[in-house]
């Protein structure tokens, strides 16, 4: 005999004696150890007493809304605090150049000043910047090191990551190669699962496509962020991305909103609380131009924050609302500040 799941939900139109009958017929096949959740069609408080006496696990009256039903078996199956998995933060743009892998390298980078384990996954597999950002010698994307699921053991998934200060590791994403070929969805699958148990926030920085791969990571996401410039072709896709990202996210949160390049001289832009309220969503950072710290932090291979305080501060900000914590403080004359 088969051992049963630790889980069955089980939705039936049956009432009264016949409704026992099929509980009793599922005893006997089941595990003394097997929760069960039964979605039934009466709404009744001795019904319900009933069937707890006899073992079920909860019952709710259907239709049972899917929030729900995750809140019952989140209750029926509490974490331990050492197996609770990582959180996936995912990066996209309105538009190529906004400076979304910029806000997805620096907010990394911030989380991880928090001694917090952080891993950057550059899922721009052609043309990402993280290795070079992070002044990083990576020759080779580590799409390009895996020929199967089957080599993404520990060792393997150790091997390709590059690190950057104590708590911060880089799986870089472009390459030397003309033609790169993206895995199969399955190897992001298992990348995201085994990099969610090793790290408490997984940063991806997708890049500005709706392609298979990328689709898959904002699906898989906890959080989705989107990078955007106050002017109308951006807030025209920005309305498009974030139409999409709530119907095929229907019961998660809302994507956040970074606003980046703000106050560029002689730019005719859209006030923020104008974006903001045309997309129906705040704005979670505003990034002002700055044109002077990016390019030395680009071309000195550093983060924002550690060439300017003030150009980074956006940065720590956005790092601080997506963990719920205050930046640690950095102590004084010493050890100074050195991102998925």
């Amino acid at each position: 005999m088969n051992p049963t799941p630790d889980l069955l939900v089980v939705e039936t139109g049956a009432q009264g004696d016949d409704l026992f009958a099929e509980l009793e017929a599922l005893a006997k096949v089941c595990d003394a150890k097997t929760k069960v959740i039964l979605v039934g069609t009466v709404n009744d408080i001795s019904l319900y007493r009933g069937l707890m006496e006899r073992g079920v696990s909860e019952y709710l009256v259907a239709p049972a809304e899917p929030l729900r039903l995750i809140g019952v078996i989140l209750k029926l199956f509490p974490q331990d605090a050492s197996a609770r998995l990582g959180k996936v933060l995912a990066f996209i743009g309105t538009k190529g150049g906004v400076g979304s892998s910029t806000v997805a390298q620096n907010t990394a980078w911030s989380l991880s000043k928090n001694r917090t384990k952080v891993l950057l996954a550059d899922l721009d597999l052609r043309f990402g910047t993280a290795a070079l950002n992070y002044n990083i010698d990576a020759a080779v994307g580590f799409t390009e090191q895996l020929s199967g699921t089957e080599r993404l053991d520990d060792a393997f998934f150790e091997r390709v990551l590059h690190k950057y200060g104590p708590n911060l590791s880089v799986l870089a994403g472009a390459t030397a190669s003309r033609d790169v070929v993206p895995p199969p969805l399955e190897i992001l699958d298992h990348t995201l699962e085994r990099a969610r148990v090793t790290f408490p926030f997984v940063v991806l920085d997708l890049p500005h496509e709706w392609s298979p791969w990328v689709r898959q990571a904002l699906l898989s996401a906890d959080e989705v962020i989107v990078t955007a410039e106050p002017d109308l072709a951006n807030l025209r896709n920005a309305r498009v991305l974030f139409d999409l990202l709530r119907t095929v996210r229907p019961n998660d949160a809302d994507p956040q909103l970074v606003l980046n390049r703000v106050g560029v001289p002689k730019r005719d832009e859209i006030k923020t609380d104008e974006f903001a309220a045309a997309l129906g969503a705040p704005v979670a950072a505003k990034v002002g131009f700055a044109p002077q710290a990016f390019s030395k932090a680009a071309n000195g291979g550093q983060m924002i924050a550690e060439v300017s305080g003030a150009a980074g501060r956006p940065f720590i900000q956005l790092a601080q609302g997506l963990s719920g914590r205050t930046p640690a403080s950095e102590p004084r004359k010493f050890l100074r500040w050195r991102r998925a």
